[in-house]
């Protein structure tokens, strides 16, 4: 009731004020722009609001009976209609005066702001409305307003059962019950038990305790600190050997390393076999009429020495013909590969191709030498007559 009688008496004096202000403000500077955009965006506010309020007063009709809620008007909402009413009386009177120009026609600017009074009046009708819809709900559904009831505080819940049983913890109003009589300092002490889950940790150490000694010192099914420490370092070792193993698959042009191993050989013998012959020949020493030069001399086009012969298999020399094969061979592969060739060394045919590039030697390039001594199936190799293109 206040807010229907209210808001239409401080709505109404701003409808009157701004229509009383036009006058002045035509002859002064204009508040405001009133251009074509202006005044069109208020034409479609108001006609927002009349769909709006047709839309409403055909629900207040449905939801209620016949002359009921024209009665709700007659009563609390029919005196803010009269309010309203009044007031809009008032705010026309002074658009009456205001309007009256010189030659008797309402400009641009004194239309704009007799769209905001109606969009005003408007908006006042649809807060009535909805406030008679919100009465009709109510008075529909049969809720009316009821005392409030104090909310009953549940139970505790399981979570803090747990940790009731888990700490044993005393509630704020039972702790002058554990209070201790001794006092430090205006400190005093609080006769606490210990908490549930530090005591069953306490007795299953001391558990443990008497089954660590049955199973080490007298049935000796667990094993005592000198037996553990002698397994653990053979399963260490087994793990460098399995390690080592895998290190043929890790390899690439930095730590590739030469062996005459026999697996090795014929495994790269055999890739070779496959990829290779079209270009350098089955016995790798080329011909005339081969493309690829004579791998088993002491002259390399790109650098001899197993780094360098596995480089140029794994990158290959595109700008020559011949492709990467990093990309079909496994590193492990590219190893076999380049000791097969390293083994073919002064074994050309008769027919061999002539030399191509520049001799190469062991000694220009101490990176190429055999393998270190700890690798006991590599051999050393020639270091004269070592070489890969």
């Amino acid at each position: 009731m206040k807010r229907q009688i209210v808001l239409p008496l401080f709505l109404a004096p701003l409808v009157a004020m701004a229509a009383g202000t036009t006058a002045t403000n035509v002859a002064g500077d204009p508040l405001f722009n009133a251009d074509n955009t202006f005044i069109y965006t208020l034409v479609a506010l108001a006609v927002i609001q009349v769909i709006f309020i047709v839309s409403l007063a055909g629900i207040m009709r449905t939801m209620g009976a016949p002359g009921a809620w024209t009665k709700r008007l007659k009563g609390n909402g029919g005196r803010a209609a009269m309010v309203v009413a009044i007031s809009l009386l008032a705010a026309n009177s002074a658009h009456a005066q205001a309007y009256n120009g010189d030659d008797g026609n309402i400009s641009s600017y004194q239309t704009a702001w007799l769209l905001i009074g109606v969009n005003m009046f408007l908006f006042v009708v649809l807060l009535v409305q909805l406030n008679l819809l919100q009465i009709l709900t109510r008075a529909a559904l049969g809720t009316a307003e009821k005392a409030v009831q104090p909310v009953q505080q549940s139970g505790p819940t399981w979570a803090d059962r747990i940790m009731q049983r888990l700490t044993r913890q005393v509630k704020l109003e039972e702790e002058k019950d554990i209070l201790m009589h001794h006092e430090y300092d205006g400190i005093r002490e609080l006769d606490n038990v210990l908490p549930p889950w530090w005591l069953w940790l306490f007795y299953g150490t001391i558990a443990w305790s008497f089954v660590y000694l049955v199973g080490v010192h007298v049935m000796d099914f667990i094993p005592d600190q000198k037996t553990e420490y002698v397994n653990e370092l053979a399963q260490a070792k087994a793990d460098v050997a399995a390690f080592n193993a895998l290190q043929g698959e890790l390899v690439n042009e930095n730590t590739v390393t030469v062996t005459a191993e026999a697996s090795v050989v014929n495994s790269g013998g055999a890739i070779f076999t496959q990829y290779c012959t079209p270009c350098h020949g089955a016995d790798a020493s080329g011909s005339e009429t081969s493309v690829g030069p004579n791998l088993t001399d002491a002259y390399w086009v790109h650098g001899g020495g197993v780094k360098n012969v596995f480089r140029t298999i794994a990158n290959g020399v595109p700008e020559k013909g011949m492709i990467s094969w990093k990309t079909q061979l496994k590193p492990a592969e590219i190893r076999a590969l380049s000791c097969y060739i390293l083994s073919l060394d002064g074994k050309g045919s008769a027919t061999q191709k002539p030399p191509q590039g520049e001799l190469w030697k062991a000694e220009a390039a101490p990176a190429d030498t055999t393998a270190a001594g700890a690798d006991t199936t590599t051999v050393p190799i020639d270091t004269v007559r070592v070489a890969m293109k």
